[in-house]
């Protein structure tokens, strides 16, 4: 029913073809590279300097424990009641920069308090 402008047309030709675009004999690969070659007669050969290789642990893997890159073990269970207690030792307040010795502004690093505003229709 309706069809693209002429010009549009041969754009169209001109772009590379998709496997969705093309017939069912047509494959693209999905960007996964060449793991070998394919000699004259249709025979894989395979290159295995290309082909992904896994490295076997030496104590095998029976009672191997799974671990992640990103997984850290903790020295020991440190509560907030530690945190506290060491918070305490330390002086129990916070350290503000109260600046050069007998400045004007000795809390300059605390926030201002936020208030927020009554909504109000407009």
């Amino acid at each position: 029913m309706f069809k693209p402008t002429p010009s549009l047309q041969k754009m169209l030709r001109r772009l590379p073809l998709s496997p969705k675009q093309a017939g069912k004999e047509y494959y693209k690969g999905n960007r996964v590279g060449s793991m070998g070659t394919i000699d004259r007669y249709g025979n894989f050969s395979p290159d295995w300097s290309k082909v992904r290789t896994y490295v076997y642990p030496l104590q095998g893997t029976r009672n191997c424990e799974v671990r992640s890159l990103f997984c850290f073990s903790r020295r020991g269970n440190f509560t907030g009641e530690d945190y506290l207690r060491a918070w305490k030792l330390a002086g129990g307040h916070d350290i503000v920069d109260a600046g050069a010795a007998g400045a004007a502004e000795p809390y300059r690093n605390m926030p201002t308090p936020f208030e927020e505003q009554p909504a109000s229709k407009s």
